[in-house]
């Protein structure tokens, strides 16, 4: 199929409402992205707020969270040119044709949460836009959770805006309304295929794979990988993914190998079995799954072994080459997820339970080491968790949407 033209951006109007994007390289971790020409894009600003009987509310157009709220990253661009914005997007996330009707006016603003391998965004028009995302672009988007409204086309199917994971050969179409904020989780194709090319054999490199594309939190495997997912974006909110890069290229495998595992793909019958993340290692599936059933119990390596049918050496080895953690720094995390949760409930008024219960519930029996392991992972106490007058926008918001 011959690759669609992408002109240059020309600045939207009535007449003539689309735009299409300069094509966006898919950039490996460490090279920049393009800059705009100079004079082209005004420097970021800080978003307009308004204080209110609730704090300080973003202005119109805004997600509608706290400044306390606010997720960290920084502001790739902000202002009322769509020219601009689309020139962002396009440049950042994915090349696509912007349409804004009427009088072609934003209040605009794409933030970048995290960049490593993978990539999180934040995004917002302030206005009724339309994107047509370039079909031929190396890139899979997974749209997490949104704010207001908006609706998502793919090849003709109507669905809502997230959690919907979209990809290279789809005709996908994303249609916000003034209201609407997005996170958007960005992959690059050549990340996809190098996580399941060891389990599929030789790839077609013409036809890149298809994922299903609505994510459907009824299914017990893709409720918990969004769940992942939220906790992914808290972290970046907390600060700790930038002081411990090991920690997020874990979270970027565990994220990528997770999704080809719990969502249907064009590859799923002879690639990955439903279950855990890539594994054509089925064993390292069952650890992984072992560990979520059981985290809360007091199990060992060797009990990991035994239900996985692994001996304990080669347990190591297969953590060691497919997450790069050990089993037991994996089930520590996992038992970190779920007291977070639990203080999390506490902080919402969902439960009162107290911060020793909920350590010993999750296997820690002592409340100094938990408190150390709980800071280095969430940048907080879990004192401090339960306390907050305002949980993380996402992590709240994530936990509905799978709920």
């Amino acid at each position: 199929m011959a690759a669609t033209a992408f002109p240059r951006p020309v600045l939207v109007s009535p007449q003539s409402p689309y735009i299409a994007s300069p094509a966006a390289a898919d950039r490996p971790r460490g090279v920049p992205a393009p800059r705009m020409q100079p004079g082209q894009a005004p420097r970021p600003q800080p978003a307009a707020a308004v204080r209110g009987p609730g704090g300080v509310r973003p202005a119109a157009g805004a997600a509608p969270v706290r400044a306390a709220a606010a997720p960290r990253g920084r502001v790739l661009y902000q202002g009322t040119e769509a020219r601009l914005m689309h020139h962002a997007v396009g440049s950042h996330v994915v090349p696509h044709r912007l349409r804004v009707p009427g009088t072609g006016a934003v209040r605009a603003r794409l933030r970048v949460l995290h960049r490593g391998e993978i990539a999180l965004y934040q995004i917002s028009y302030g206005a009724h836009a339309e994107l047509r995302l370039d079909a031929q672009a190396p890139v899979y988007l997974v749209h997490l959770l949104h704010n207001g409204g908006g609706r998502l086309t793919v090849d003709g199917r109507d669905m809502p805006l997230s959690p919907v994971v979209t990809g290279p050969g789809q005709d996908t179409v994303l249609r916000f309304t003034p209201e609407t904020t997005a996170l958007v989780l960005r992959i690059p194709r050549r990340v996809v295929d190098a996580a399941i090319r060891p389990y599929a054999g030789a790839l077609d490199t013409d036809t890149p794979l298809r994922f299903e594309p609505v994510l459907d939190p009824a299914n017990d495997e893709v409720r918990q990988w969004l769940s992942l997912a939220h906790s992914f974006a808290s972290m970046v909110d907390s600060g700790l993914l930038t002081r411990s890069p090991d920690t997020a290229a874990h979270f970027e495998q565990m994220l990528v190998h997770g999704l080809l595992a719990c969502q249907s793909h064009s590859l799923s019958g002879g690639a990955a079995p439903r279950g855990g993340p890539v594994g054509a290692p089925v064993a390292l599936r069952r650890a992984l799954a072992f560990c979520e059933e059981h985290a809360s119990e007091p199990i060992s390596v060797a009990d990991i072994a035994a239900a996985s049918h692994m001996s304990v050496r080669t347990l190591q080895e297969k953590f060691r080459t497919h997450l790069g953690v050990t089993p037991l720094a994996h089930l520590r995390h996992v038992r970190l997820a779920g007291a977070h949760a639990d203080l999390l409930a506490v902080a919402e008024g969902r439960s009162d339970d107290t911060v020793t219960g909920i350590a010993l519930r999750w296997g820690f029996s002592h409340l100094g080491r938990f408190g150390s392991l709980y800071r280095a992972a969430y940048g907080r106490l879990p004192s401090q968790t339960t306390r907050m007058g305002d949980v993380e926008l996402y992590a709240a918001a994530g936990r509905r949407q799978a709920g």
